[in-house]
């Protein structure tokens, strides 16, 4: 009896990983969510949980979402699931949903889009040739009429950057040798890794 206790109280204890708090989430609410309270409003939807650096609850909120809204889905999804991949490590999830996130409208916008798009496709692939060569060809397309006056989805003015994301792209060089989720956030000078694995 008293072996077996001592050799119960030796014996190495097994734990399984702990959850993370900060990653705890109710997934039905966060779905029912409409486009712009799901996705493009801060402190709402999936962004939150981003904040904290669980990148794969993200991606799986926003491949969950997408499922679910079929053919009515944006393609910054794809753009946002793929970017949560990469910043996961996944580049094998992420590099096709970035592939998808392409613009086929024909305007300045999505010209733009397409090259910042291709841009981290690049830098998935270790391809420094085409980021470089998405940087040059952003760096040159012509700012549209009306840049100047945008308005956000309210109807705000606001002040927009052009070409936009060629600071993300540009930043994305001279962080090259880093893994995605630190070269991506490159341009953010005091931007910190959330601390503890997803």
């Amino acid at each position: 009896m008293l072996f077996a206790l001592a050799l119960a109280l030796s014996a190495p204890s097994v734990t399984s990983s702990p959850v993370r708090t900060d990653c705890v989430h109710d997934r039905e609410a966060i779905l029912a969510l409409e486009f712009k309270a799901f996705d493009q409003t801060e402190g709402s939807g999936w962004r939150p949980l981003y904040h904290n650096g669980c990148y794969v609850e993200v991606a799986e909120l926003l491949r969950e979402w997408r499922a679910r809204n079929g053919d009515a889905t944006p393609s910054i999804i794809s753009f946002h699931e793929a970017q949560m991949w990469g910043y996961a490590g996944r580049y094998d999830l992420a590099e096709p949903l970035f592939a998808r996130a392409f613009r086929t409208n024909g305007s300045a916008s999505a010209v733009t889009w397409n090259l910042y798009v291709g841009g981290n496709l690049a830098f998935l692939r270790r391809d420094r040739a085409g980021l470089e060569a998405a940087v040059a060809a952003l760096q040159n397309v012509p700012k549209p009429a009306g840049w100047d006056s945008a308005v956000d989805m309210n109807g705000n003015p606001v002040s927009l950057p052009w070409p936009a994301n060629l600071n993300v792209l540009q930043a994305m060089l001279r962080c090259w040798d880093e893994p995605y989720e630190i070269a991506a956030h490159c341009h953010i000078e005091d931007w910190l890794p959330p601390v503890g694995p997803s």
